[in-house]
């Protein structure tokens, strides 16, 4: 029985460093061209990425993987006012602060941090600590008036940033969860209608949202506004062959791909690894996916059971937007690949996540 718990778990974290070393590898060359023209030196962000994001991370991973998940039952409510909090301060001048046209980060004693990387986490430990305490009443319909209420008022501050990618995930979070708990087909079959007509409606009343989807649909539409990236990753990607062109060794990081280290990287990991490097690390993020969902199903407790289900829902559906969006398969909204992407914060909550998994499947 311990054996076949701790299978799992070994090829979780096993994946999980393979990923963040990868990171690593492909921030070291890719970073440098814009760590240069941005800060004068070659290793800004590769550093930055360490301390902020792989320490911190660490550290945060080694604390959760030791700290009983039930304890945080008790502070699942106050975790996601922390959230709430921190999305406002966004909002606050000289806390808050704008990049790239919208306000997504905080600046604290010296520390810059995006809450929204926070509130996936946050919401995930509070709607495992509710739907366990409903779990005999999640059918009722009556149950959808306080979920959609946290989840309205977290998505919407994340919205109003904006960032339509990140309020999509918390979304789909929330709704794999509510899904994973037993709601009802008919429930859920409302809830994404619903959803659908707030996307379209979204997608309406901003002009930038509305030229990104019609360059998804015609990429040749404004190859040099909206449809660039796009154009640029598919160029990318095509470069890299089946077998890559080197890792270190590709072109479009010298200013040709934009967000070469952001929602970008994989299109710079296919051009240096090509056809076979991409489908292989895709298949570490499957591999990660099946082993997550295998400690969920065993996990032989409720809260710990959803917990886990939440947190591969999260990295795994950001994992396939990311990828559908860089290949054009589905509109690019900018959403970061897990644990590779560049994003000091975002690599810490993700390593925290992870070791709230750990404790699960270690407490099985």
């Amino acid at each position: 029985m311990k054996n076949t718990a701790a299978r799992p778990l070994a090829i979780f974290l096993t994946s999980t460093a393979m990923l963040v070393l990868l990171g690593l590898a492909v921030m070291t060359n890719a970073s440098i061209p814009l760590s240069q023209a941005n800060h004068g030196e070659s290793f800004y962000y590769l550093k930055h990425q360490i301390i902020y994001g792989l320490f911190l991370g660490l550290a945060a991973f080694f604390f959760f993987l030791r700290f009983n998940h039930n304890r945080l039952k008790k502070i699942a409510l106050p975790f996601l006012f922390l959230a709430v909090i921190l999305l406002v301060l966004v909002f606050v001048p000289q806390v808050g602060y704008e990049a790239g046209g919208a306000k997504r980060w905080i600046s604290l004693f010296g520390f810059s941090f995006q809450p929204s990387e926070f509130a996936k986490l946050a919401i995930i430990v509070y709607l495992a600590s509710w739907l366990e305490s409903k779990k005999d009443k999640i059918k009722k319909p009556v149950m959808l008036v306080p979920f959609l209420f946290w989840l309205g008022l977290i998505g919407g501050l994340v919205l109003i940033e904006p960032d339509m990618g990140t309020f999509l995930v918390i979304c789909a979070i929330a709704l794999g969860m509510y899904f994973g708990a037993g709601a009802k087909i008919k429930t859920l079959a409302g809830l994404f209608l619903i959803g659908a007509v707030v996307l379209a409606t979204l997608i309406a009343v901003e002009p930038y949202r509305r030229q990104r989807l019609t360059s998804f649909l015609n990429p040749s539409s404004d190859v040099a506004g909206q449809g660039y990236q796009l154009n640029q990753a598919l160029i990318t990607i095509g470069s890299g062959g089946v077998f890559g062109l080197g890792l270190g060794k590709g072109v479009q990081k010298y200013s040709y791909l934009p967000e070469t280290i952001g929602d970008s990287v994989f299109a710079i990991v296919s051009e240096e690894l090509g056809f076979v490097g991409a489908v292989s690390v895709l298949l570490l993020y499957l591999v990660w996916i099946l082993s997550g969902l295998k400690i969920a199903s065993t996990a032989g407790h409720i809260y710990g059971g959803y917990l886990v289900l939440g947190v591969v829902v999260w990295i795994g559906l950001q994992t396939f937007i990311n990828t559908l969006g860089i290949l054009g398969l589905i509109p690019f909204t900018g959403i970061p690949l897990p644990f590779i992407s560049y994003g000091g914060s975002a690599l810490a909550i993700e390593l925290a996540a992870v070791g709230i998994v750990a404790n699960v499947a270690r407490r099985r």
